[in-house]
């Protein structure tokens, strides 16, 4: 068992020489996680998302993202249920793409990985954007204008899908950690961001 803390490359590796791996993606919304999970995913990758929850098992047209605040512990436990039949499956490369932040649930993905023999990696966006903003995420608060102006950024990025306001993708940035570690997931978790 084994982790490594990847931030910002895409692995180089094909997935066929590569250990067995769960990819954490962690990012703010609409900084490019789920193209980045695309990447390395390429034909043979399994990317799992809680917000698919609410595109197919939610409504009546799976294009739509019908998102019910009440139903996110049950899309949570179904996504999690997934990843576990992923495993099972001894599927090589395994993404989760959510936002992978210190928290309970962060780290309930990487022990179970960890304890079925999978190397676990934090991976962020490579997008353009999301390297600016990670950026001034580190020299916060001298940075909370332009942080400020990022999040409306973000959300209205995000009205297509997800929807999230810009007063929430704010809050996420102050509480950002840019050196979190899968080994500071292990060891603490904290109350959920």
């Amino acid at each position: 068992m084994s982790y490594r803390d990847v931030p910002l490359t895409v692995p180089t590796l094909p997935p066929a020489s590569r250990p067995p791996t769960v990819f954490l993606m962690r990012g703010l919304p609409s900084s490019g996680k789920s193209h980045t999970a695309k990447l390395i995913a390429g034909d043979t990758g399994t990317i799992l998302e809680t917000d698919q929850y609410f595109y197919t098992e939610v409504g009546d047209d799976p294009q739509s993202y019908d998102y019910q605040a009440d139903l996110l512990e049950t899309a949570r436990a179904w996504n999690f249920e997934r990843f576990a039949k992923a495993i099972a499956e001894q599927h090589p490369t395994i993404i989760v793409d959510r936002g992978n932040g210190l928290n309970p649930e962060t780290r309930e993905y990487a022990e179970y990985a960890l304890r079925h023999g999978y190397e676990v990696q934090l991976q962020e966006p490579i997008s353009a954007w999301w390297l600016e903003i990670r950026v001034l995420l580190k020299y916060q608060p001298l940075t909370d204008p332009a942080l400020d102006d990022w999040a409306e950024e973000l959300a209205r990025r995000s009205q297509s899908t997800h929807r999230v306001s810009s007063r929430v993708i704010r809050r996420w940035m102050r509480g950002w950690r840019v050196d979190l570690t899968v080994e500071q997931i292990l060891r603490a978790v904290p109350d959920e961001d």
